[in-house]
């Protein structure tokens, strides 16, 4: 057997995905499609280590024992958990055209993003796509070093969609005519505690007036990113990337 390589980085250790469970000790399969890309893309050979990912926030390093027509059977020899964030971080982004909604998926994973939600509003196109996003959502999740795989909902249209929400969230909405920041918006309230966080984001075009209202309704702050108009996916990663920052903060009693 092969020494386990404890000094190795694990940013340059291969990721792959596994839905079984990571236990130490235990030898698990690789799924077809992930067996060939270790296999044949990566060209991994017997005793190679690799690490390991269910998406649930374990992560295992494991060794390569074989690889047969049956699929690559690695044994687990470490397991470690992610560290808990005290807030989760969601997307209700209105569907935007064609690959921009693809890499917008593939981006929000890297970033960390917990949870997505596609919603189908006045002024995007409708389009169910759930089971591409979680396999683009999948492979940005091996490429980054996450652990957590975002939830992405089925394409719903806006008023399902805002319902299934419920009650339970700390509500934004960008709107480019709101008059407090993002930024500011995002101190002041995770100062009394953060919990569930929810951006709203429109497609290109934004929300209506009356979605826009809606969401104030249900709880929503209208805030701003700056004084440009952003594209949506532009402006879904700026929100993304300013909300991590304040609420990382938060978490370590920075604000």
């Amino acid at each position: 057997m092969a020494r386990d390589p404890g000094h190795e980085q694990r940013a340059a250790m291969k990721r792959f995905f596994v839905s079984t469970p990571l236990l130490p000790g235990a030898k698990i399969r690789l799924s077809p499609e992930e067996s060939k890309h270790a296999t044949k893309v990566m060209r991994l050979a017997v005793g190679d280590f690799v690490l390991l990912t269910d998406g649930r926030g374990i992560e295992a390093k494991a060794e390569l024992l074989n690889a047969s027509k049956d699929g690559a059977e690695l044994e687990i020899h470490s397991v470690r958990n992610a560290d808990q964030r005290p807030f989760r971080l969601e997307l209700f982004q209105g569907i935007l055209k064609g690959a921009r909604m693809d890499w917008l998926i593939e981006k929000a994973t890297e970033l960390g993003v917990d949870a997505i939600h596609p919603v189908v509003t006045q002024y995007s196109v409708a389009g169910e796509k759930a089971d591409r996003w979680s396999r683009l959502a999948q492979a940005a999740l091996k490429q980054s070093g996450n652990l957590i795989m975002p939830a992405i909902s089925e394409a719903l249209p806006f008023s399902e969609a805002l319902a299934r929400l419920e009650t339970n969230f700390q509500g934004f909405l960008l709107s480019p005519e709101a008059d407090l920041g993002l930024g500011m918006a995002m101190q002041t309230t995770t100062r009394g505690g953060a919990g569930r966080i929810v951006l709203a984001i429109g497609p290109e075009g934004g929300f209506s007036d009356q979605e826009e209202k809606l969401l104030e309704k249900s709880g929503f702050r209208p805030c701003r990113l700056s004084g440009q108009i952003l594209r949506g996916e532009t402006a879904a990663l700026a929100a993304l990337s300013i909300s991590l920052h304040a609420l990382e903060f938060r978490a370590q009693g920075a604000l």
